[in-house]
C-alpha cells in the first residue's frame, strides 16, 4: 500500500521487500531443518543479485548460494581436507569431489546438507493453493548447473581461487549471508575477497565490455534496441557494469569500494576519483528512474518483464503510475537518461577496442535470442557456430559429448530444426539411460527475405523434400535478416546443450554417443521424409521399455504446475513449469507439446533441489502467441494429460498407437461443450492408465470401436471404480426395464423401444468389453458369463416386444388344437455354452410348437407368424460392427436354405438318427440351450437334444477328422498357425471334449453340459480324463481362448485369428496384450507346448471309433 500510494521511495520499498525475503528464507530454513532432522548449524545461505544488494522487486527471483561449513576438527582452510580431498587443477569432472562429493556421517557431511538445501528450496518454491514464495535460482554456485548444490567451505574457496570466471566473481560483489550461520558466510566472503579483487583493470574492463557487447548485438539484430530497460543500451546493466568494473578493478586498492549497493558505491567512486561527480549523479539519477520503471513494469502484471510496453494503453498506464502527464513525457525522460548513461558507459568501459567475433559467429548470434550470448562463453559460441555450419542433409545433426566425470556428460546437439525434434533428443537421452540434469535449448529465428524461409510472409523449416515441391512443415512470422557480408545460412537450426547423468547400474563409456548420434539421425530422417508418426512411435516403444526397467510398474503420477505468461516476451508465450523432478520428465513434457503441435523456440532446464522448474518459449503451429483463454485452457489440459499419459505407456501394449489415439480422444473431448468440467474426470491416474491400455490395443479398437462409441467411452472409462464392479443379471434386467419404460439410456432420449434397447445393449456391451480389456474381469469365464447374460436379457426383451407388435397385428398364434402355440429361443455354439468372447457372434435357433393359425382379424399361419417374428428380431437387432454380437442363424436345419423359424416336427425329422442332418450338426446340439420361451417346449427340446446328441450312437471320429482336414485346407493360410482351426488349435479341444461327451453321455447324464470347461471338469471327475490330461487341456484351453480373444481385439475381425509372424511388431504387441510383458520367446514356447499337448491328447483319446 505504501508503495502504491508513493509513501515509500524505491530504495525503501526494495529494502523492505528484501528484508521480508530474508525473514522468509530463515523461517523456511528452520522448517527444512525440522522436517529433515538435519541441523542448520555449520550451514549458511548467501543471497546474491538483487536480494544480496537489498534491491528486490515484487516478482524477482532470488539468487542463492548454499555453503556447508567444514568439520571444525579439520585442518585450516589453506590446507586440503583429508575427509573431502581436492584434486588440484582439475576440470569440472573433479568438482563434486572437491566441493562435496564425499559421503558419510561426519558432522561436516555435505550429503546431509544437500538434503537440507533441497528441502529449503522446496519450501521456498513449491506451488500451493495459495501460490508460492519465491522462484529460487541456484545457477551462481560453482560450475553452475553442473555443480554440487551445497559446496563445502574449503572447496568453494579453492574454486574461487582456481576456477571461477571473472563474471562469477563479479556476481559475488552483491553477496550477503541471510540465513543459517551468518558468521560462517561473512568469514567465507572475507576470505574470498583476495581472489575476487585480484585482476588487472584492463582484464576486467575487456571481460565486462565483451559480455555486454554480445547481449547488445543480439538485441539489435532482433530489432530490440529501444525500450530494453534492463539489458539494452543505456540500461540498468550499463550502470551496474560501470560500477562493478571499477569495483573489481580497484577494489583491492580501495577496500571501501567492496559494497553491495550500486547507489551506495557511486559516491565512493567519486571520492577515489574514479568517476566525476557529474558522472555519478547522472548514473544515480538514471539508475533510479530505470529501476523504478522496471519495478512498476513488474507491478502491473506481477511478471518478470524488463521491456517498455509497445501497446499504447499499457504505456499510458505506466506513464500515469510513474506520475508523467502523458506517454510522450515518459518516453522523453527515459531517452534523456538512457543516452546520458550510455555516454558514460562507453567512456569508462568501452574506451578500448575488443576483438570482434568472426562474421559467421555474428551471423550465428543474430539468429538466436538475447539470452543466448549470456548463457555461453565466447569459445562455446564459436563452437556452436562451427557445428551449425557443418550440418547438411546427410548429417542433420551433430552431437558432441564431453565427459565431466562421475558418469556425467555435457552434450551439445546442433542440427536442423524439425517439428517435435526436442522430444526426440530428450527421449533418446532417456532410452540410452541418461537423466537430464539441466540444459538450454535455442532455436534460430527466421529471416524475412530468404527464399528458403520466406514464402508468402511465412517461415518454412528446413526440409530437403521442399525442393521436390512439398509443402512447408511449419509457419512462423518472419524476422529481420541479419546484416552480414557472408551469404546468410537461412535454414532454421537448433542449439541444445544439456548436462546428463547416467542412471544405469553399469555406466556407459564415451562410445555410446556414436550410437546415440546414429539413432538420432535415423529418427530425424524418418521425420524429414514424412514418417513423423512412425518416428515418434518407434521412440515411444523404446521409451516404454525403458520406463518399465527404471520406474517399475507402480511409478506415481506427480503434480505439475504450468504458468502461462504472454507479457514477458513480445513474440513467444512463456511456459513456466514447476513439478517434482523425475527421470524422463522432459521427454514426456516435450512430447506432449509436440503432439499438440506447440512449437518450442527456447528451453531452459533447471532442477532446483528436488523440483524441475523449466521455462519454455512457445508458439502455436502458425507461429503465433497463445493468447486466447480457451486455447490456453486446451493447451494446459492437453499437455498435462498427454504428459501424464506418456508416463503410463508401459501399461500399453502399443505405446505408439496409444499416444496418437489419445490425442484424437482429447480432440473429441474438446469438442464437447462442457469439456472443461469433464476434464477432471480423466486426470486421475487410474483413468489415464485405463486409457493407455485401451487406446494402445489396436487401430481397430480406436477407429472402428472406441471412436464410434465415444459417447459410451467417456462416461464408462472415466468411472474406473464403477467399471471394476460386475453387474449381476438381476441388476441388468432392472436397468433395461427402466430404460425401456422411460425410453432413455444415460442422457439420451429415444423415440421408440428399438432405439432404446439397442442403445442399452451397446452401452453395456461396451462396458463389459472395457472391463475385459482392462483386466478387470478376473477370469475369462467371468467375461463370457457377463456377455452371455447381456445377450440373453436383451434377446428376451427383443423377443417380447417384437411378438407384442405381431400379436397386435395378427392376434395370438394357436395350434390346430386351439392351444397356444409357444416358441423357444435356443442358443448354440459359444452362446449356448455361455462362452461368448470379444467379437463373438450369437448363434441362435427359433423353434415353434407346430402348425396352426393366429386368431386376430388379420389371421396368418403360425409358420408365417413366426417367420415374421424372427425376421423382425433380426432386423431390429442392430450391431455397430459386422460380426460382433451379431445374430447368426446358420445352425438351423438346412442352414441358409431353411426357414428362419423351425417347427418342432421339422426339428425332430431333421436331427433324428435317420434324418438329413450331418454328423457335425448333431454334434452342435451338445451346445443347445434354451434362453427364453415356452417352458414346456423348452423342456421337450432339451429332451430331444439329449436323445439325438447322446443316445444315437458313438461320436463319428472319422467324419470329424475329415471335417478337420477341410477346415485346415480352406481356413488356414499356408505356413501360418490359426489359433482356432490349425491342428492343436481351439477346435481340436472343443471336438475332443464334445466327442468324449457324446461317447460317454448316454450312460452318464452328468456329462450332458453345454459349457466346455464344466464338461471338461465332469469328464475328469468321471475318470475319463486323467489328472495330467485334464490339467494340460484346461491350461491349453485357457491359453487359446485368451489368444483368440486378443487377436480379435487387435484386429476387430472374429474370423482372422491367424498368428502374426514371430518377428513382427504385431507379435510383440500381442505378447504384451497377453501379459507376457513383451517376452516374445516365452509366448512362442508356450504356444508350441500347448499345441503339442492338444494334438497328442486329441489323437490319443479319439484315435479310433469307440462305443459308449
Amino acid at each position: 500500500s505504501c508503495d502504491l500510494l508513493t509513501l515509500y521511495d524505491l530504495r525503501t520499498v526494495t529494502r523492505q521487500l528484501s528484508h521480508l525475503a530474508d525473514g522468509l528464507v530463515r523461517v523456511c530454513l528452520d522448517l527444512a531443518s525440522l522436517r529433515t532432522g538435519i541441523s542448520a548449524e555449520d550451514f549458511v545461505v548467501i543471497a546474491l543479485g538483487k536480494l544480496g544488494a537489498e534491491e528486490l522487486n515484487y516478482s524477482s527471483d532470488i539468487d542463492l548460494l548454499f555453503i556447508a561449513g567444514h568439520d571444525q576438527r579439520s585442518s585450516p582452510v589453506d590446507q586440503r581436507s583429508t575427509a573431502v580431498p581436492y584434486v588440484e587443477d582439475i576440470v569440472p569432472a573433479g568438482y563434486p569431489a572437491a566441493l562435496g562429493g564425499a559421503s558419510g556421517g561426519s558432522p561436516g557431511d555435505p550429503m546431509e546438507k544437500l538434503k537440507l538445501g533441497e528441502q529449503l528450496i522446496d519450501n521456498l518454491g513449491s506451488v500451493t493453493s495459495e501460490g508460492f514464495l519465491y522462484r529460487v535460482d541456484m545457477r551462481l554456485r560453482p560450475w553452475g548447473r553442473d555443480g554440487f548444490l551445497v559446496p563445502i567451505y574449503e572447496g568453494y574457496l579453492q574454486y574461487i581461487q582456481k576456477h571461477a570466471r571473472l563474471w562469477e566473481k563479479q556476481a559475488l560483489l552483491k553477496a550477503r549471508p541471510v540465513a543459517g550461520e551468518i558468521a560462517l558466510g561473512e568469514k567465507l566472503l572475507a576470505q574470498a575477497e583476495p581472489y575476487i579483487f585480484a585482476h588487472e583493470p584492463e582484464e576486467v574492463r575487456a571481460s565486462v565490455f565483451a559480455m555486454k557487447q554480445r547481449t547488445e548485438q543480439v538485441l539489435q539484430q532482433k530489432g530490440r534496441d529501444w525500450g530494453e530497460v534492463k539489458l539494452g543500451e543505456g540500461s540498468i546493466r550499463d550502470v551496474e557494469f560501470v560500477v562493478q568494473y571499477l569495483q573489481l578493478a580497484y577494489g583491492n586498492q580501495y577496500p571501501d569500494l567492496r559494497g553491495r549497493s550500486t547507489l551506495q558505491v557511486l559516491p565512493r567512486l567519486v571520492q577515489h576519483r574514479l568517476l566525476t561527480g557529474e558522472e555519478a549523479r547522472i548514473l544515480a539519477d538514471g539508475y533510479t528512474l530505470l529501476r523504478t520503471i522496471e519495478h512498476y513494469l513488474q507491478v502491473m502484471d506481477y511478471q518478470q518483464t524488463y521491456t517498455m510496453p509497445s501497446d499504447p494503453a499499457a504505456l499510458a498506464l505506466l506513464a500515469a503510475r510513474l506520475g508523467f502527464r502523458n506517454t510522450e513525457a515518459l518516453i522523453h525522460r527515459y531517452d534523456e537518461h538512457r543516452k546520458a548513461i550510455r555516454l558514460i558507459y562507453l567512456r569508462r568501459v568501452g574506451n578500448e577496442p575488443v576483438n570482434e567475433p568472426q562474421p559467421q559467429v555474428v551471423q550465428h548470434l543474430a539468429r538466436l535470442g538475447a539470452d543466448y550470448a549470456e548463457s555461453f562463453s565466447a569459445a562455446e559460441i564459436q563452437q556452436h557456430a562451427d557445428l551449425a555450419r557443418g550440418i547438411n542433409a546427410q548429417t542433420p545433426a551433430i552431437v558432441e559429448a564431453h565427459s565431466l566425470g562421475k558418469e556425467t556428460w555435457r552434450v551439445t546437439v546442433v542440427g536442423y530444426d524439425y517439428p517435435g525434434e526436442l522430444s526426440i533428443i530428450c527421449g533418446l537421452f532417456f532410452v540410452f539411460g541418461f537423466n537430464i540434469m539441466d540444459g538450454n535449448a535455442f532455436t534460430y529465428e527466421p529471416v524475412s527475405d530468404s527464399p528458403k524461409e520466406s514464402r508468402s510472409q511465412t517461415f518454412t523449416r528446413f526440409d530437403p523434400t521442399l525442393r521436390l515441391g512439398s509443402e512447408p512443415d511449419r509457419r512462423v512470422p518472419p524476422r529481420r535478416r541479419p546484416s552480414s557480408t557472408l551469404e546468410a545460412d537461412t535454414y532454421r537450426k537448433i542449439v541444445d546443450v544439456f548436462t546428463v547423468k547416467s542412471i544405469l547400474s553399469t555406466p556407459p563409456d564415451d562410445s555410446i554417443w556414436q550410437t546415440y548420434t546414429s539413432d538420432l539421425h535415423h529418427l530425424l530422417r524418418r521425420m524429414r521424409t514424412g514418417q513423423r508418426r512412425e518416428a515418434r512411435g518407434e521412440l515411444a516403444v523404446r521409451v516404454g521399455q525403458m520406463l518399465k526397467s527404471v520406474r517399475g510398474r507402480a511409478a506415481p503420477l506427480l503434480p505439475i504446475e504450468i504458468e502461462i505468461d504472454n507479457e514477458a516476451d513480445e513474440r513467444y508465450t512463456i511456459l513456466r513449469i514447476d513439478t517434482p523432478d523425475t527421470v524422463g520428465f522432459l521427454y514426456e513434457f516435450t512430447n506432449a507439446l509436440a503432439l499438440t503441435r506447440t512449437y518450442i523456440a527456447r528451453l531452459i532446464v533447471q532442477s532446483i533441489g528436488s523440483r524441475a522448474q523449466d521455462i519454455l518459449h512457445v508458439t502455436d503451429e502458425n507461429g503465433h502467441k497463445i493468447v486466447s483463454p480457451e486455447k490456453q485452457r486446451e493447451l494446459r489440459a492437453s499437455v498435462l494429460l498427454i504428459k501424464h499419459f506418456t508416463h503410463l505407456l508401459p501399461h500399453s501394449p502399443n505405446p505408439s498407437a496409444a499416444l496418437l489415439h489419445f490425442r484424437e480422444f482429447l480432440g473429441q473431448l474438446f469438442q464437447r461443450p462442457n469439456w472443461y468440467d469433464e476434464i477432471t474426470s480423466i486426470e486421475k491416474p487410474d483413468v489415464l492408465k485405463a486409457l493407455a491400455r485401451l487406446l494402445g490395443v489396436s487401430d481397430f479398437l480406436w477407429e472402428d470401436f472406441l471412436r464410434m462409441q465415444y459417447a459410451n467411452l467417456f462416461p464408462v472409462v472415466t468411472d474406473v471404480k464403477a467399471l471394476s464392479i460386475s453387474k449381476p443379471r438381476s441388476q441388468l434386467e432392472r436397468e433395461l426395464a427402466r430404460a425401456l419404460d422411460e425410453k432413455r439410456v444415460g442422457e439420451v432420449q429415444y423415440s421408440d423401444w428399438r432405439g432404446t434397447l439397442n442403445a442399452f445393449k451397446d452401452r453395456e456391451l461396451f462396458r463389459i468389453d472395457m472391463r475385459h480389456i482392462l483386466g478387470l474381469t478376473r477370469e475369462f469365464d467371468d467375461f463370457s458369463i457377463e456377455l452371455t447374460n447381456l445377450a440373453e436379457i436383451t434377446l428376451s426383451a427383443m423377443l417380447a416386444y417384437c411378438e407384442s407388435e405381431l400379436r397386435a397385428a395378427h392376434g395370438e398364434p394357436l395350434l390346430e388344437s386351439g392351444e397356444p402355440c409357444g416358441v423357444s429361443l435356443l442358443a448354440l455354439g459359444k452362446c449356448g455354452g455361455r462362452e461368448l468372447g470379444f467379437a463373438s457372434d450369437i448363434e441362435l435357433m427359433f423353434v415353434y410348437a407346430g402348425d396352426g393359425q393366429t386368431r386376430g382379424a388379420s389371421s396368418i399361419s403360425t409358420a408365417e407368424y413366426f417367420e415374421q417374428l424372427v425376421r423382425s428380431i433380426v432386423s431390429s437387432w442392430q450391431t455397430r460392427q459386422e460380426g460382433i454380437f451379431q445374430i447368426d442363424l446358420r445352425l438351423r436345419p438346412y442352414g441358409k436354405a431353411g426357414s428362419m423359424a423351425v417347427s418342432l416336427d421339422s426339428f425332430r425329422r431333421y436331427y433324428a438318427p435317420d434324418g438329413p442332418a450331418w454328423a457335425y450338426e448333431r454334434q452342435a446340439l451338445v451346445k443347445l440351450r434354451p434362453i427364453t420361451g415356452d417352458p414346456d417346449l423348452n423342456d421337450e427340446l432339451c429332451g430331444l437334444r439329449d436323445l439325438y446328441a447322446y443316445e444315437s450312437g458313438p461320436f463319428d471320429v472319422i467324419s470329424m477328422r475329415a471335417m478337420r482336414e477341410r477346415q485346415v485346407r480352406h481356413l488356414v493360410t499356408g505356413g501360418t498357425f490359426n489359433a482356432k482351426f490349425s491342428p492343436g488349435g481351439l477346435v481340436d479341444i472343443e471336438y475332443l471334449i464334445q466327442g468324449l461327451q457324446i461317447n460317454h453321455g448316454a450312460r452318464n447324464p452328468a456329462l450332458r453340459l453345454t459349457n466346455l470347461r464344466a464338461a471338461m471338469s465332469a469328464l475328469h471327475n468321471a475318470g475319463i480324463l486323467s489328472v495330467d490330461d485334464y490339467d494340460r487341456l484346461r491350461k491349453a484351453y485357457t491359453f487359446l481362448r485368451w489368444l483368440i480373444d486378443s487377436l480379435r481385439v487387435v484386429r476387430g475381425n472374429s474370423k482372422d485369428v491367424t498368428m502374426p509372424p514371430f518377428d513382427s511388431d504385431e507379435f510383440t504387441f500381442l505378447a504384451r496384450r497377453l501379459r507376457y510383458e513383451g517376452d516374445t520367446k516365452h509366448l512362442r514356447d508356450e504356444l508350441a507346448r500347448y499345441v503339442a499337448d492338444v494334438q497328442e491328447i486329441n489323437n490319443r483319446l479319439l484315435k479310433r471309433k469307440t462305443s459308449p
